[in-house]
């Protein structure tokens, strides 16, 4: 199998109160440094008995849309992904995420909305940002790539 190399150029992250709302959600991707559902694998512990030691059996895996960003308040008003994570906080919302103009593959959920903290460090000159994980309580989806990498490459 050849190795196969997604590059994040141009990804696209929407965010929305419902389902429904990510058709005209809000785009957020111009304040985000990361983004990435991440998957957490979950055991349950087979107890040792007399003729065999303890062992685990995978569960089902639970999922999570990690994010950083800069801190946007009040950009554009009323606010960016700041004052969405804020207002939105302990609210389930709905996330689309494309990786790239180049691998069009999209990864849609609903999560448990967190807020991001406000402020920084001060003096430094650096920029406020913010980081939140928001639980999945359901499977993401994963939608096929429109292009391939090699369709694209060639």
């Amino acid at each position: 199998m050849p190795r196969t190399v997604i590059v994040l150029n141009a990804p696209t992250l929407k965010v929305a109160k419902t389902q429904a709302g990510l058709t005209s959600g809000q785009s957020v991707e111009c304040q985000v440094t990361s983004a990435r559902v991440t998957a957490s694998p979950n055991y349950q512990t087979i107890p040792a008995t007399g003729c065999a030691g303890a062992s685990q059996s995978p569960g089902l895996t639970s999922f999570a849309l990690d994010l950083a960003w800069l801190d946007d308040w009040g950009t554009p008003a009323p606010g960016g992904l700041s004052q969405f994570a804020w207002d939105n906080d302990g609210q389930e919302v709905w996330f689309e995420l494309t990786l790239s103009a180049d691998n069009e593959q999209t990864v849609t959920g609903n999560a448990l909305c967190a807020a991001g903290g406000i402020g920084g460090t001060f003096g430094d000159g650096s920029a406020a940002n913010s980081t939140a994980t928001w639980p999945c309580p359901n499977k993401p989806t994963i939608a096929p790539a429109t292009t391939t990498l090699e369709a694209a490459a060639a």
